[in-house]
């Protein structure tokens, strides 16, 4: 039971403090809205939506690039999932990209899939998720306190202080873990050990602002082997990027995992090398993005995690699948599993 404090019933009074801006911290506090529950988002990034990630670089006047650079795309198998992504598609949110994408044999991967995309970038979908939320972006946690009287206080680097009735943390699990240390709460032996056998691979992305038009094929999206290169895709021809050659690359969790401490110009003159023959241009610009944290290698196995006696519940894709549909499965299994125990 996560209500404690003589088993509050006005829901209406409840207050949840959610740490992570993804998209699984979205739509948890977008279903506890739906219940009359006062959901407060705190993110460390400066803009929401974690990897739904989008950045512009400008070069002059009439030149500027518009980049995903974190997740590309997403799929949908889940008829809960769907109906989400039907709902977006009529808003005029997000769009069927393509059916699979090419490879670089010439084949078609997933060529019975479905792949959709923000419209106007996906960073968008988490802008409309978050029009009517409370965030707090640019806001570090580092220090939680479970009172005795049923209430969290979360401290922020920057010297702000929050309060509420229960604690749903989407953050990556190593970050969670640390925070945990930090604050002194204690897992068992046993949760901590499964938590800790929840792993992440690392992708280094390069977005590069190009002089011409690339020769990535007309879908705007190309599948790698992942040595050194796992995809790359032109923004330009996903129709994010009107006004610039804007192409994004991600490197393979191989290659990523090596090179996470190279120089930028020594991994990107690699990057770029393995790129040419889809690039087919000069490049302006460019800037390189570290995720740590980019996808889960291992998932917990369970769509959440709830510690009913401290009112705390972890979810993300961790919990369900590397991906966005898992990522929102989980916020809607936590955000389910809240609201059935009031």
């Amino acid at each position: 039971m996560i209500l404690t404090n003589n088993q509050r019933t006005n829901t209406k009074l409840l207050s949840c403090l959610i740490i992570g801006g993804g998209i699984s911290g979205l739509i948890i506090a977008t279903q506890l809205k739906r219940h009359g529950i006062k959901a407060t988002i705190l993110d460390k990034g400066r803009g929401i939506g974690g990897r739904l990630a989008t950045r512009r670089i400008r070069h002059s006047s009439d030149i500027e690039g518009i980049f995903d650079y974190g997740a590309q795309h997403f799929t949908v198998s889940n008829l809960q999932f769907q109906a989400w992504v039907d709902e977006w598609i009529k808003q005029g949110i997000v769009k069927e990209w393509a059916q699979g994408f090419p490879t670089t044999d010439g084949t078609i991967e997933d060529y019975n899939q479905t792949y959709y995309r923000g419209i106007k970038s996906n960073r968008s979908i988490a802008k409309h998720l978050a029009k009517d939320l409370d965030i707090h972006t640019s806001t570090k946690i580092i220090d939680l306190k479970w009172q005795e009287n049923s209430k969290w206080l979360i401290q922020a680097e920057n010297g702000a202080n929050f309060a509420g009735d229960i604690l749903i943390i989407t953050a990556p699990v190593p970050q969670s873990l640390a925070l945990f240390d930090n604050s002194e709460i204690t897992l068992t032996p046993e949760l901590r050990q499964r938590l800790e056998q929840v792993v992440y691979h690392k992708c280094i992305a390069v977005l590069a602002l190009l002089e011409q038009p690339s020769h990535i094929p007309e879908s705007g999206g190309l599948f790698l082997d992942g040595n050194p290169l796992s995809w790359i895709a032109s923004n330009y021809k996903k129709g994010i990027s009107p006004q610039g050659y804007a192409v994004t690359l991600h490197a393979g969790s191989e290659f990523s995992e090596t090179h996470w401490e190279s120089d930028n110009e020594n991994l990107v003159n690699q990057l770029f090398k393995a790129a040419s023959p889809w690039l087919n241009s000069n490049v302006i610009k460019y800037q390189v993005h570290r995720w740590r944290y980019s996808q889960p290698r291992t998932v917990y196995g369970e769509p959440y995690l709830a510690l009913p006696e401290i009112s705390l519940i972890m979810a993300g894709d961790a919990f369900v699948a590397p991906n966005i549909e898992g990522a929102v499965l989980s916020g809607l299994a936590a955000a389910e599993y809240f609201s059935s125990q009031m």
